[in-house]
């Protein structure tokens, strides 16, 4: 006689082949995960750094798989291939596994250089969030397991394309900072740090992300490619003009020199020296961006096609000069023998007050001349000497590089991206992920502050920062919720919140001073 089987009996199979799925589907998270946990207990085992296992060679490891994921997935939109579709992913997964590994492993070896020291925070004092080099890894680690979330779905796998890029530019200008392990005052050491600091990272890597879908939103939703190249060009614009009046003497536009910062014993000097033919190069770059910026205002105002041609024209010719200007750079940074002898008489003056304020002694010039002549051998040039500096001129052009490619091939692109209410709803929820983390950012560090500092709040330059990126993305909600805005006015929320963002990240350390600048250098 036949047993009657129960409708829960007849859905127990479909349920649990319903799981496995998901679980199948979430492997490019759980894998590089569990790969760094494996990573991370061998080096603590081993009580010292096996082959790679050490956060220096992960972290390189981790920038590596973050290019070839930038390189597989741009290319990915173009030709449409099962086999880069899925290497993109699997790259993005390894880079994460390496950076998230990278950045616990410091956590090992910081408490390994002090001793483990014992006390009230225990091993949190070691947290790796010593400095900004430390706080870039936790960004990046953010930004790509956001990404992981999103493209682990075929559907969305163009997005990571844009994300990417951006990641890749932000790591390599925190490996620019130094990696060097940093022992923070003493009235820091709370174990409010590894939580208020660790919602930061994870906070800046969703807006991260959330800046990528807005820019895909712009594209997707045809705004003007000349609209774009304008934004890049006033970009490029900016980041020269900080480089020539921001630092003394860095970029010189007439005089076409350009010079960076000497470096000695891990520490970059206020004494710059010349590198040939890149400054050159730099005011050529800059007056084919001042150009393109006239033809394309002309072009919008007086709707002149010829106008609009000659501004691309010359807008591809400043991303080809920058792509030279960037090889230049780090071959004469690699190669370059005996830079103290291209060090300006004009640099001697100032160096000279800064090594009396250091020694306690008047040094003249002419001392500090004789000083750098007789320590020429030990001066040299690293990228670590001025990080902001490369790491703009990277990000420019990393920026031009995609306008330029984009607008060559702007209908492949378009129709790779996934529909505008699907990008909105994308963009929708990561905000609605960010905003939530930037409110226990806020309410975190003021907790922190007032158990090392004794207030709450104290308009200090980080917190004013973190405070307008914050009110940056509830705008983009409230807008969004009371007043239904949609669309392009969303997505230039999200901009703008990025932008805050990454001031909030940089301009405290290197622009405006403050309290938290000890996290900088």
């Amino acid at each position: 006689m036949s047993r009657v089987v129960s409708p829960e009996e007849m859905m127990a199979p479909e349920l649990e082949l319903s799981f496995i799925k998901k679980l199948v589907g979430l492997w490019p998270i759980i894998a590089p995960i569990a790969v760094a946990i494996l990573f991370i207990l061998v080096r603590i085992q081993a009580g010292h750094p096996v082959g790679f296992i050490y956060s220096d060679a992960l972290i390189m490891l981790a920038l590596i798989s973050y290019i070839c994921a930038a390189v597989l997935l741009l290319t990915n939109i173009f030709v449409k291939e099962n086999v880069l579709n899925r290497l993109g992913l699997i790259t993005v997964a390894m880079g994460y596994c390496f950076n998230l590994s990278g950045w616990m492993i410091r956590w090992v070896e910081a408490g390994d250089k002090e001793g483990w020291k014992t006390g009230i925070n225990g091993v949190w004092r070691y947290f790796p969030l010593d400095n900004l080099y430390a706080l870039t890894l936790g960004f990046c680690a953010g930004a790509a397991i956001t990404t992981l979330v999103v493209i682990r779905k075929p559907k969305y796998r163009a997005l990571g394309a844009l994300s990417m890029p951006i990641l890749v530019v932000v790591l390599a200008l925190g490996m620019m900072l130094g990696s060097g392990i940093s022992t923070l005052p003493p009235i820091l050491d709370s174990y409010w740090r590894p939580i208020h600091v660790s919602i930061a990272t994870l906070a800046y890597g969703v807006c991260l992300f959330s800046f990528g879908l807005a820019f895909a939103y712009l594209l997707k939703d045809g705004i003007r490619f000349e609209g774009v190249a304008l934004w890049t060009a006033l970009y490029g614009l900016l980041t020269f003009v900080m480089l020539g009046f921001g630092t003394v003497g860095a970029f010189e536009t007439f005089r076409g020199q350009y010079s960076v910062n000497l470096f000695l014993d891990k520490n970059s000097l206020p004494l710059r020296t010349e590198l040939p033919m890149v400054g050159p190069l730099m005011a050529l770059t800059l007056l084919a961006l001042v150009a393109a910026v006239a033809l394309f205002a002309l072009e919008y105002f007086n709707k002149d096609e010829k106008a609009k041609t000659w501004g691309w024209r010359l807008f591809y010719t400043a991303t080809v000069l920058q792509a030279v200007v960037l090889v230049l750079l780090f071959v004469q940074m690699k190669s370059s023998d005996n830079p103290a002898a291209r060090v300006s008489p004009r640099e001697y003056p100032a160096f000279a007050v800064w090594m009396s304020e250091q020694s306690g002694e008047t040094v003249t010039a002419d001392g500090a001349q004789k000083w750098v002549q007789q320590n020429a051998s030990t001066l040299k040039l690293s990228m670590n000497s001025n990080p902001v500096e490369f790491g703009g001129l990277i990000g420019l052009g990393v920026a031009l590089f995609l306008v330029s490619l984009f607008s060559l091939k702007r209908e492949t692109v378009i129709s790779a991206l996934p529909p505008l209410k699907t990008i909105d709803s994308l963009l929708y929820r990561t905000v609605g992920v960010a905003f939530p983390l930037l409110s226990l950012l806020l309410i975190t560090g003021a907790v922190w502050a007032n158990e090392s500092w004794g207030r709450y709040w104290g308009w200090d330059s980080k917190e004013v920062g973190a405070l307008v990126a914050w009110m940056a993305y509830a705008g983009f909600l409230h807008t969004r919720i009371a007043h239904g805005w949609r669309g392009r006015r969303s997505a230039y929320f999200a901009l703008l919140g990025f932008a805050l963002v990454i001031f909030t990240w940089l301009g405290v350390s290197f622009i405006i001073p403050g309290l938290h600048s000890y996290a900088g250098v």
